[in-house]
């Protein structure tokens, strides 16, 4: 606001030195999230997700077996409704299977979950893999 005495602008004529830095720093910040922006858009070709999963962890419960996964999505593209098979193998036969969905997995994330076996995985061949997935 414009400082008046007398009918007089009583203002300096030069902006302050703080001002100056403030602009600045305010306009490299701004240039950097157009760049950032421009640069996903230009650049990202992902058509589809591309879920991949890991088993974390194995536990005994009151009721069976729990495997704890987890599905990284390495596409910048969000998948909904993701199906989860996990299966206890033993060389080339599937011993046991169970199955989950997850709610969505976002693009460049992992997410968690758990899978519930009745036999002991301990030293057989745990896999965890997404099966289907839908657009959001």
């Amino acid at each position: 606001m414009t400082k008046i005495s007398n009918g007089k602008n009583i203002e300096p004529g030069a902006p302050h030195w703080i001002e100056w830095i403030t602009g600045a720093v305010s306009g490299i910040i701004v240039i950097a999230v157009i760049v950032w922006i421009g640069k996903d858009g230009f650049m990202d070709r992902d058509t589809s997700p591309n879920l991949h999963g890991n088993v974390v962890k194995m536990e005994k419960r009151s009721d069976g077996f729990q495997v704890l996964f987890e599905i990284q999505n390495g596409s910048s593209v969000t998948a909904s409704q993701v199906k989860i098979r996990g299966e206890i193998r033993e060389q080339e036969s599937v011993l046991e299977s169970s199955e989950t969905v997850l709610d969505y997995v976002p693009g460049h994330s992992k997410v968690g979950g758990g899978l519930i076996f009745r036999q002991n995985p301990a030293g057989k061949d745990v896999k965890v893999r997404a099966t289907a997935f839908d657009e959001p």
